[in-house]
């Protein structure tokens, strides 16, 4: 094989299939290629995420939430309703198999599993990949591979998360509820149940050094929901609380990586993150501009996670009472942009004029 595409994408992830369908669906059709290193399995991942009633993904919604219960450390139940946004619960395997549909459906679009990717020559015009399949030229390359260093050093906030799935037998309605596990410690607990499964994604998320005692991990409290603990799918996750730099890649080679950051919901956010990305990448090489990676979070959302990280530095307990006072008193809508790392000024602006957090 010795062939030139206008784009080759390597993996079929999450980011390389977003850019693929997007892609697929441009008006001006490029001759694209997706190569995958390992083979295409299926995501059974429930991406859960706060967002505007018309996002990207929208069409693929299995459920929305209106709002979102905070659970005190006595057991109480707050239930907060949202202004703007809702919580959107998308299936990744719908928007995976949309996705390879629509790859599928064009002919100018190729997509090869299990491909070795032995070395990238890059320049300026042309990018010149050494692959299993021969040698392959491209106008551009996205590199859609995660990153090998995870950049976190010792000290810096994690979230440790524990993803469990399993059937349920009685229907429970959907919610999500969200605890400050202890008053000494700020472990933040998640729990995302829906109508066609028990806990679709129990993630207990922890701000500490990455070595965390294997006791934060335990799902001893799904029995307090009725799902067998005999029955779960098990999975472990470590998302990094700040914003990790990525470079754009050089010359015609963009590094555009499925990463993800924030507080909370880290996989749906970095889901929707990437779709848009996506769509504007495929306008882009279709009027023959040039392309970027992902852009970076907000400012106002790196400065939130900043603070967050600083408290827990200073103080487990003070963080865990800012955290506390962020989940009661702040409006419902500014808790989930700062939790899923999208904070904006007004949200910076009414915490520092409360001084909660």
């Amino acid at each position: 094989m010795s062939e030139r595409f206008d784009l080759v994408i390597i993996g079929a992830g999450l980011s390389g299939l977003a850019l693929g369908a997007a892609m697929a669906q441009a008006s001006r059709r490029m001759r694209t290629l997706i190569v995958e290193p390992r083979q295409i399995a299926p995501n059974l991942r429930q991406w859960v995420f706060p967002t505007v009633p018309t996002h990207v993904l929208r069409r693929f919604e299995a459920g929305r939430l209106s709002g979102f219960e905070v659970e005190s450390l006595n057991g109480a139940v707050l239930h907060r309703p949202l202004d703007q946004l809702v919580l959107a619960r998308v299936p990744a395997q719908s928007v995976q198999d949309a996705a390879l549909d629509r790859i599928a459906s064009e002919p100018r679009m190729a997509l090869e599993t299990g491909v070795r990717i032995d070395q990238i020559h890059r320049s300026r015009a042309r990018v010149v990949l050494d692959t299993s399949l021969g040698s392959v030229r491209a106008s551009w390359l996205v590199d859609t591979r995660p990153l090998e260093d995870v950049g976190m050093p010792a000290g810096r906030g994690v979230q440790l998360s524990h993803l469990v799935s399993t059937r349920l037998e009685d229907g429970s309605i959907e919610r999500v509820r969200i605890k400050l596990a202890s008053a000494d410690a700020p472990l933040l607990e998640q729990w995302i149940l829906s109508r066609d499964h028990a806990v679709q994604e129990q993630a207990s998320f922890t701000l500490a050094p990455p070595r965390v005692p294997e006791a934060l991990l335990q799902t001893d409290r799904l029995s307090d929901w009725g799902v067998p603990t005999d029955a779960l799918r098990h999975a472990h996750g470590v998302w990094p609380l700040a914003y990790r730099p990525v470079k754009r890649g050089g010359g015609r080679v963009i590094l555009a990586p499925a990463d993800a950051y924030g507080l909370r919901f880290a996989p749906g956010m970095a889901a929707l993150r990437l779709h848009r990305w996506a769509q504007t990448q495929a306008r882009r090489l279709s009027y023959g501009l040039s392309l970027y990676a992902p852009p970076p979070p907000p400012h106002p959302a790196r400065l939130s996670a900043a603070r967050i990280e600083a408290m827990i530095a200073r103080s487990r307990r003070q963080a865990a009472e800012g955290l506390h006072t962020l989940l009661y008193d702040a409006p419902a809508d500014g808790v989930m942009r700062t939790l899923s790392g999208a904070a904006s000024w007004s949200d910076l602006m009414r915490a520092w004029r409360s001084g909660s957090w």
